[in-house]
């Protein structure tokens, strides 16, 4: 592969991982309401979708650093910041904003998915709470408890 290729793709990699971040970002709140709703259709749904967001956002991660590495640049944040700043000053300035942006992106995804599992796991414990273990007939709405 050509440099322009390989620079084309990797501009084009960071510019769908902007999208994949912003994507995951609505998905995560929709995934909160479908948790809060009980609505398992629409949470295993989001769910599937995020795992594709994922899959290629780590897709693109793998060929960045390939990318690089056939440039002579280190493949990390310093490496993909050097290839960006080499472009053309039109260019530069949108896409080192991007690459910038991209981790404050990730950050906000941590913290909704975080604030999404702390939802499930406060929702497990209601209901493992609600339903004895130790003489599963003695809870109130055991099957063998309805007239």
């Amino acid at each position: 592969m050509k440099r322009i290729e390989i620079v084309r793709q990797l501009v084009a990699d960071l510019l769908d991982d902007h999208q994949h971040f912003q994507r995951i970002e609505t998905l995560l709140s929709a995934q909160r309401q479908a948790i809060l709703s009980f609505t398992p259709s629409q949470l295993e749904s989001h769910t599937e979708q995020l795992m594709q967001h994922y899959r290629q956002i780590h897709q693109h991660a793998q060929q960045r650093i390939r990318g690089l590495q056939q440039l002579s640049l280190t493949a990390n944040h310093h490496g993909m910041s050097q290839l960006l700043q080499g472009l053309a000053p039109a260019a530069q300035q949108h896409l080192l904003k991007v690459w910038q942006d991209l981790p404050v992106q990730l950050q906000r995804c941590q913290q909704a998915n975080s604030s999404n599992q702390q939802l499930l796991e406060m929702q497990h414990s209601l209901l493992t709470e609600c339903m004895p273990e130790v003489d599963p007939v003695a809870w109130l709405y055991h099957p063998d408890n309805m007239g």
